[in-house]
């Protein structure tokens, strides 16, 4: 039997409703005293507004009552009123704020803002109360939720135009939604934040703990109680596209937010109330191996400074910054002694929930125990478990569950071949996934290759795939082979996917010892490397090892369906991680 029922009404200009006189007294009941979501709907302006309420009648009248814009502009003649026995206040919170951010990412393609909603209703809530698991969430998401967008919003009134939620929840719109429940570990961080104004904190987690998410529910926060007051978001520039996306869908396009990578930041001189990082760990420093605009910015009042991060102190009242140890990749990256200086008197707060991985149900281990097992294997030698939330207790058997559904698993031969084929066949059975095979820097690129669909750089037999053709919202990209092409780290850094095959190169290798180093002579990114003199520099032999496994540690944990590895050229680090992990194969 459905889990829900819905009715729907026509509406007059005036917010008188048509179709009453059809519905039984139960139905006229549940509209006066029942929990329930509604959405209204424009069939000229395409326009919806989604609500919730106890009182269904009494709320329609204060709509209508002329003091709200929306509803005197957008001219409504259609409402949906859904109904069901799981509604309770914990799941009108989770079902309205999912299908706000559903119907936002269904009309992110309009030129004009037409989903609407009580914006600082919304964000108070979830900027302030996270929603939790309740009784029957699960059971709420694939027994109404579901169902009613896919039989009733699609099929049956064509409201929507995305027929399956699969594929709206893999979009950046749905993923970092300012609207999204937080746990209570990120809310209560958020209310510290806003809370300690004159205190400047640092983030920590590990790649997929939510550091982007508590980011916009944080400006969110912060822009609705303070709207005469600036914030700026800092950014990679391979996510400011989206970044400025979401800020402007969900209606928060205010003159006081900035979004910006650095560099923008910088030069625009401007000071801000709160200034927040995201992936402030490649935040850059002065380094010869700079492009010269990073470095362009040490002038003037900041002719003395050493760091991006040095100087964008001096231009916010509040610092926030989203960081993880194991994710600079480049020698010109702020290094950790500068940052920990940088930061010295800033509050150290730590997030440790997983989202992204998630190991498929009925399994005995969970994508903790992937995550504790990746860093294990890349950093058990280098001294830096000790700066991030890791734990030695981790199951092994995620390394070693050989069966199809297995969130880990790796080929021995053919690793071209192998990762194309897994992903290509995934994406079969599930279009709406978005799959990619990334790989180390181990083959040379230049950057006009992007232009040119005829260079390839990876050949294996009769199969030749070329790198990413451009770095910025490459998953999104336009190029009819987007999906045929190779990531690079600088296209995916922060970015999540579905499965992924990741290509293991011989730019990392074992040492006489056991341990693993990395080789130069086999890693293409000049800026990415020390010069030849420099490398005879022990610390700086070590620094560009624990680069290349940052590269590797950042590319092993995009997947949050599953992951594969293949060993390009470099059979000696398989040898190592079936050693390291325990991994026997029959």
């Amino acid at each position: 039997m459905a889990k829900y029922n819905y009715i729907k009404l026509g509406v007059k200009k005036s917010g008188d409703l048509d179709g009453l006189e059809k519905l039984s007294q139960t139905q006229l009941n549940g509209l006066y005293n029942g929990d329930v979501i509604y959405i209204y709907r424009g069939s000229k302006s395409k326009k919806v507004y989604i609500g919730q309420t106890k009182h269904f009648f009494m709320r329609n009248q204060e709509h209508y009552v002329g003091t709200e814009e929306k509803f005197n502009v957008a001219n409504f003649d259609n409402v949906v009123i859904l109904f069901s026995e799981y509604f309770n206040g914990s799941a009108l919170d989770d079902v309205e704020n999912q299908l706000i951010t559903y119907f936002v990412s269904d009309n992110s393609n309009s030129r004009h803002r037409t989903v609407e909603f009580d914006n600082d209703e919304i964000i108070n809530r979830t900027g302030g109360n996270s929603v939790n698991e309740y009784k029957d969430r699960e059971r709420i998401a694939s027994e109404v939720i579901l169902p009613f967008w896919e039989n009733v919003l699609y099929d049956e009134l064509k409201w929507v135009k995305t027929p399956t939620l699969n594929e709206l929840r893999t979009k950046e719109l749905v993923k970092y939604s300012p609207i999204k429940s937080l746990t209570t570990q990120q809310s209560d961080l958020i209310d510290e934040i806003i809370a300690k104004s004159n205190k400047n904190f640092v983030i920590n987690g590990d790649a997929g703990t939510g550091k982007t998410v508590l980011l916009t529910h944080l400006v969110a926060r912060f822009i609705n109680e303070n709207p005469h007051m600036s914030v700026a978001v800092v950014v990679q520039p391979n996510w400011l596209k989206t970044a400025k996306n979401i800020f402007k869908i969900y209606g928060m396009n205010s003159t006081n937010i900035t979004v910006a990578t650095s560099i923008q930041l910088i030069e625009s001189r401007n000071t801000f109330d709160m200034i927040i990082i995201d992936e402030s760990h490649k935040l850059s420093r002065r380094h010869n191996k700079q492009h010269n605009r990073f470095n362009s910015v040490y002038k003037g009042d900041f002719y003395k400074c050493q760091s991006h991060l040095e100087i964008i102190k001096k231009l916010g009242h509040q610092i926030v910054l989203m960081y993880d140890v194991l994710q600079a990749i480049r020698p010109a990256n702020i290094t950790r002694e500068q940052f920990s200086e940088l930061t010295k008197d800033f509050e150290k707060r730590y997030l440790t929930t997983q989202f992204r991985i998630q190991a498929s149900s009925g399994k005995n281990y969970t994508s903790d125990d992937y995550i504790n097992g990746i860093k294990y294997l890349l950093y058990k030698d280098t001294g830096l478990l000790k700066y991030t939330n890791f734990d030695p207790n981790f199951n092994r058997d995620v390394f070693k569950d050989s069966s199809p559904d297995a969130y880990f698993g790796y080929f021995t031969d053919k690793p071209l071949h192998n990762l194309v084929d897994w992903v290509d066949t995934d994406r079969n059975f599930n279009p709406e996934h978005i799959n990619r095979v990334l790989a180390g820097l181990v083959e040379p690129w230049k950057q006009s290759d992007g232009k040119d669909k005829s260079k390839t750089h990876w050949h294996e037999g009769d199969l030749n795939r070329r790198w990413n053709s451009t770095q910025e919202n490459w998953v999104h990209s336009d190029d009819t082979d987007a999906e045929d092409q190779i990531g690079s780290v600088f296209a995916v850094q922060g970015i999540d996917l579905n499965k992924v095959g990741v290509l293991i190169g011989n730019d990392i290798q074992v040492d006489k010892d056991g341990k693993l180093y990395g080789n130069p002579d086999n890693f293409y990114n000049i800026n990415g490397k020390f010069s030849k003199a420099e490398r005879e520099i022990p610390k700086n032999k070590k620094e560009f090892t624990i680069f290349v496994l940052n590269i590797y540690y950042v590319l092993l944990t995009r997947g949050i369906d599953g992951v594969r590895l293949g060993f390009w050229k470099n059979d000696e680090f398989r040898k190592y991680m079936e050693k390291t992990l325990d991994i026997g194969r029959l």
